[in-house]
């Protein structure tokens, strides 16, 4: 498999934590917006190194490619409750990355950290 990812601790940095957290909203929602940057881009890996788009990424996949990455393996410890875990928080990131696409017009490849924060935060702000 070529194009591995980098370490988890590269998908988001101590500074964009920081901005993350001035948006002063519940945690609950805090940690979804990581997740869905984190799984923005770990599957912005998988396509690129698949040679499709995350819209076309097919759960078989994210699960085989998930099954072959080694950075994953050895920070899981080869724990498949975790790989699992991390692959059903990857497909379900999905849908709130395809609505932030949809209304901001580009791909999901395209999207920037700023989109995605806005995002939830409109979304938590609207329920007030």
């Amino acid at each position: 498999m070529l194009n591995l990812p980098e370490p988890f601790n590269d998908f988001l940095s101590p500074e964009e934590c920081a901005q993350i957290d001035r948006t002063l909203l519940p945690t609950r929602d805090r940690f979804s917006i990581r997740i869905a940057v984190y799984s923005w881009r770990y599957l912005q890996q998988v396509s690129a190194g698949l040679g499709t788009t995350i819209a076309e990424l097919q759960p078989q996949q994210i699960e085989d490619w998930l099954g072959q990455d080694v950075n994953l393996q050895i920070q899981a410890q080869a724990d498949e409750a975790f790989i699992e875990l991390f692959e059903r928080l990857l497909m379900s990131a999905l849908a709130p990355l395809r609505k932030i696409a949809l209304q901001e017009s580009v791909a999901i490849e395209q999207l920037k950290f700023q989109q995605i924060v806005d995002w939830f935060e409109g979304q938590v702000k609207a329920t007030l």
